[in-house]
């Protein structure tokens, strides 16, 4: 009985990341009509939680990202099941491996709301140093009592 919940987990992420992948969106800087033609170069499939933020998160924030990469400038997201925490604000990826805080490297959802999907330009250099060690990003969603990181997940 325990693998069923897994099972339907596992079931409504491939999903998203469907939807994710195959959908344009609009981001910080505009939209993307051409994503919805092309297939992913990568993507990563996260759960996201309030512990695994390195300042306090919300001690019961969880939920899921997907993150795809579109060839080597256009970084799309889709973020769902965000349970735990209100006022959602924005989202970052971040430089740094587990444990570590780093520097925003990419925008994704700027506020005052959270955008729960969309898709942003990015330079070929970062797509390039976020395929190369993923391990060595992070995306976060803030919100108004968590502004340094309700939640996060290692890429």
């Amino acid at each position: 009985m325990r693998s069923k919940p897994i099972v339907l987990t596992t079931l409504a992420v491939t999903a998203l990341c469907v939807v994710a992948c195959g959908s344009s969106g609009s981001g910080a800087h505009g939209t993307f009509s051409s994503v919805s033609h092309t297939r992913p170069t990568e993507i990563y499939q996260v759960s996201l939680s309030g512990k695994a933020q390195k300042q306090p998160g919300a001690p019961l924030g969880r939920g899921y990202a997907i993150i795809a990469l579109h060839g080597d400038s256009v970084v799309c997201w889709r973020f769902a099941h965000l349970h735990g925490f209100t006022n959602a604000t924005d989202a970052h990826i971040h430089a740094g491996r587990k444990g570590q805080s780093g520097a925003v490297v990419l925008p994704l959802s700027t506020g005052p709301r959270l955008h729960h999907q969309g898709c942003v330009s990015a330079s070929p250099t970062m797509v390039k140093a976020i395929m190369s060690k993923p391990s060595g990003y992070y995306v976060t969603i803030q919100s108004a009592r968590y502004p340094t990181g309700a939640v996060r997940a290692q890429l």
